[in-house]
């Protein structure tokens, strides 16, 4: 018991002394607790320029057929639609300003009525192949659900569409939680990283070595410092996604267990890097070159089984994958793999204890080789 004891107080002084020591690091603090808000709001902001492919729409007929016409192109979820003049649209399009014109023709509801054929004519910009297929694909799609509902008699073939969630989720909520997940990963490696590696650089490392503490109690303590340092910014990153992008929790009891877990998992990898490096310049570029291509394997954009063999091969090796996982049925109760929630989550305990093994080594084998 006295052991135990003794080990809780290392702990917690290990951590008040990091905490006192990037309060005086200030550039390095506001890194750690800025970055994280910076990566959800920028890649955030690209999420939605590439969402959806800004269109004009030259309504030269004004009639209920062109408007129930416009209302299909606008539930296609495909456009952002702006309805403007012709000369106005042909300036946006050779100014690059949107990817295509949709122009309703005059004759648009006359020629229905009469059952003439109706020609609307798409002007493409197609410098940019995504927007390009989008809108090739969108067109047909709102051209088949405006004679679905303004000529029934006439669609002889209908869908049945059995959806496996209650709600329909756009692409901008989807990628911004996998992108919360990023940006506690880069603020968790940012903050506990450099703080580590500065206590090889200023070798006050030595003390906590030659004290009879143990090693694992000097990790625990290094990590729950700079845990606590980077709650705030995690709390900042949680309510900017919730309040400011608008995204609601399903589960909100998920949301701070998983928030949690995700800072002892990233602030471990720091640390693990900090002990190993010894430097913090170099830890910084680690940490942001391991980041962004952990975020990318690992089922960031759409479950990892609608991706290429080798991503699905990959990205269960990542802890990335399996919060960005949690987080999806956190927020949208979303099951993006075939394991449990409980499964998910004692993957990650697993990778937790792993990497604090991890350090505790390192630490022992920086002793040995000084």
């Amino acid at each position: 018991m006295d052991s135990l004891s003794y080990s809780l107080r290392v702990i917690w002084a290990c951590a008040k002394k990091d905490i006192r020591t990037a309060l005086t690091e200030r550039l390095f603090t506001i890194v750690g607790l800025f970055v994280p808000v910076t990566v959800l709001i920028l890649m955030s902001l690209f999420a939605i320029s590439g969402g959806k492919a800004p269109t004009a729409v030259v309504m030269l007929d004004q009639g209920p057929y062109a408007q129930a016409f416009y209302q299909s192109m606008d539930h296609a979820h495909s456009f952002i639609l702006e309805q403007t003049s012709t000369t106005e649209a042909a300036r946006q399009l050779s100014a690059g300003e949107i990817v295509a014109v949709v122009t309703i023709p005059a004759d648009f509801d006359s020629g229905l009525r009469q059952n003439q054929p109706v020609s609307i004519n798409v002007a493409i910009n197609n410098l940019n192949t995504d927007f390009t297929n989008d809108i090739r694909r969108a067109i047909p799609l709102s051209i088949t659900s405006f004679y679905a509902s303004s000529f029934p008699n006439l669609v002889n073939i209908t869908t049945h569409e059995v959806d496996a969630y209650p709600q329909d989720t756009d692409y901008i909520p989807y990628l911004a939680v996998s992108i919360l997940v990023i940006a506690l990963m880069i603020g968790g490696l940012l903050q506990s990283g450099p703080a580590s590696a500065k206590e090889w650089e200023s070798h006050t490392i030595k003390e906590l070595l030659l004290s009879p503490a143990s090693r694992w109690a000097i990790t625990t303590g290094k990590m729950l410092g700079s845990i606590l340092i980077g709650l705030g910014s995690a709390i900042v990153v949680v309510i900017v996604l919730i309040f400011i992008v608008g995204i609601q929790p399903a589960h909100w009891l998920e949301l701070i267990g998983y928030t949690l877990l995700c800072l002892i998992i990233f602030n471990s990898i720091g640390v693990l890097f900090g002990t190993l490096i010894k430097q913090r310049m170099p830890v910084i570029a680690l940490s942001m070159g391991t980041a962004l291509p952990l975020f990318f394997i690992s089922g960031a954009f759409g479950p990892i089984s609608f991706q290429t063999p080798i991503i699905q091969w990959m990205a269960p090796l990542s802890p990335a994958y399996y919060l960005i996982v949690l987080f999806q049925h956190s927020f949208h109760n979303f099951y993006l793999n075939t394991l449990s929630m409980g499964a998910n989550t004692l993957i990650l305990i697993v990778f937790a204890l792993v990497i604090i093994g991890l350090e505790t080594l390192a630490l022992n084998r920086s002793v040995l080789s000084h």
